[in-house]
């Protein structure tokens, strides 16, 4: 029996019955706006005195209070909770963001709220009384016939005529309580956006924002104390060995006939020379691989490819699985982080996981919310599990958390699963959007 009143439109459900109740019960309230409204002009236009603000003030409070009525009836009989936003201090309310916002739900509630009662009970009622003709319609007796008149010269006294009208009650039924659902819907969302208290979606963005930035300062610094500290400490203290063993080469065969130890002497000094230029080659090599891996120059998928065979060993396959070539190249700063999770990943693998077999997949995909790019890098190994992300330091190794904290830079994301025994599973998610300087949603 609900089924068939559903279907012809008719409020058969308890939400269904609670949203006519609304509409009946919000019409009252809806109506207060009008004059509420007309104080609030009036406020406007008493601001260019010192009456103005005060009294446009005491207006937005009483409006307010209106709102809170506003905001019972929606939580009670459409079954959305809007909470309250705090109240503003004494004469105050004219400054206060969220009256404002219930004075636009105030407007906005007077002819949506004249429109939901219209569509609920007066519509309704018109189309039940339309599906119900075939049974009063006999009782009506109008210019000599049975039943009503269409436009004064077709009575509806006939079979098919009858019909038809009950026909069009239906129809207008059906449409009344899909015009009823949606107009609920809208106040809920109103009520939602207006009636409550300021959204944290754009402060919580705001301080995220904020710490990423500490975060991408924080790693440039780190970064650059590492850079300092190597050069330092690596390649320019082999470099000045390097220059002494040179000097003392040279001296060694300044005379014009060098004897044989002298000789000897500078060959050795020449070789030393030359490992210690290896090695700082090497260092720097190194230094330079940890800025910006060169591979990457050729893209990402070559890079991981390189990756993999640093990595591959007899005890250790790495199975790398590439979809790129059919979607737009990534951001260079979206690239390099991936390689760094990905290389992160390999190490702790091997490192710590004892694993045999990883694999490493990479593509692009399309946001279902936003339509923008993002890149996905999967890695999972089936190594003894337990991995949990630990604090990165400053200038060391980055670390799972280190790694969380530089995805979080172009508003990516990391998520682990490692159960005790494994496998561990980690998903990257970089979106291209951020890494271009784009506006995100």
């Amino acid at each position: 029996m609900p089924r068939a009143l559903a279907l012809v439109g008719l409020p058969a459900t308890r939400p269904a019955c609670r949203a006519a109740v609304y509409a009946a019960a919000a019409l009252v309230p809806a109506l207060l706006g009008v004059p509420a409204l007309a104080l609030l002009v009036v406020g406007g236009a008493l601001c260019v005195t010192r009456i103005g603000l005060p009294f446009l003030s005491l207006v937005l409070t009483a409006v307010q209070r209106l709102a809170a009525v506003h905001r019972g009836l929606v939580r009670g009989l459409l079954g959305q909770e809007v909470p309250a936003p705090p109240a503003p201090r004494p004469l105050r309310a004219a400054h206060d963001a969220a009256a404002w916002r219930c004075a636009a739900f105030v407007a906005l509630d007077v002819p949506l709220g004249v429109l939901l009662f219209a569509v609920q009970l007066p519509l309704r009622l018109y189309g039940l009384a339309l599906l119900s003709y075939p049974l009063w319609f006999r009782a009506v007796r109008q210019n000599g016939h049975r039943g009503l008149e269409l436009t004064g010269s077709v009575p509806l006294d006939s079979t098919p005529r009858v019909l038809a009208v009950a026909a069009a009650g239906v129809l207008l039924l059906v449409a009344a309580d899909w015009a009823g659902r949606r107009l609920a819907a809208l106040v809920r969302l109103l009520a939602r956006t207006l009636l409550g208290p300021p959204s944290r979606a754009l402060a919580d963005r705001v301080h995220d924002l904020e710490e990423t930035r500490a975060l991408a300062v924080r790693d440039s610094a780190a970064t650059l104390r590492r850079i300092e500290r190597d050069l330092h400490d690596g390649a320019q203290a082999r470099l000045i060995s390097l220059a002494m063993a040179l000097t003392r080469a040279a001296e060694a065969l300044r005379a014009s006939e060098p004897s044989a130890a002298d000789t000897a002497k500078a060959r050795d000094l020449v070789e030393q020379s030359l490992a210690s230029a290896r090695t700082a080659l090497g260092e720097l090599r190194d230094l330079v691989r940890g800025i910006h891996p060169p591979v990457l120059d050729n893209g990402l998928a070559p890079a991981l490819a390189s990756l993999r065979s640093d990595v591959e060993s007899p005890a250790l396959r790495v199975e790398l699985r590439a979809e790129l070539s059919s979607a737009p190249r990534p951001p260079e700063a979206v690239e390099t982080i991936a390689y760094f999770c990905a290389a992160e990943l390999l190490a702790n693998a091997v490192r710590y996981a004892g694993a045999h077999r990883v694999g490493v997949a990479v593509r692009v995909e399309r946001e279902a919310t936003g339509g923008g790019d993002v890149l996905v890098l999967e890695v999972e190994d089936d190594g003894r599990g337990g991995a949990v992300p630990g604090p990165s330091r400053p200038g060391g190794p980055s670390g799972l958390r280190g790694l969380a904290e530089r995805v979080r830079t172009v508003d990516g994301t990391l998520s682990l699963d490692s159960p005790p025994g494994g496998p561990t599973r980690a998903l990257v998610r970089l979106p291209f959007a951020a890494a271009r300087g784009e506006t995100t949603r």
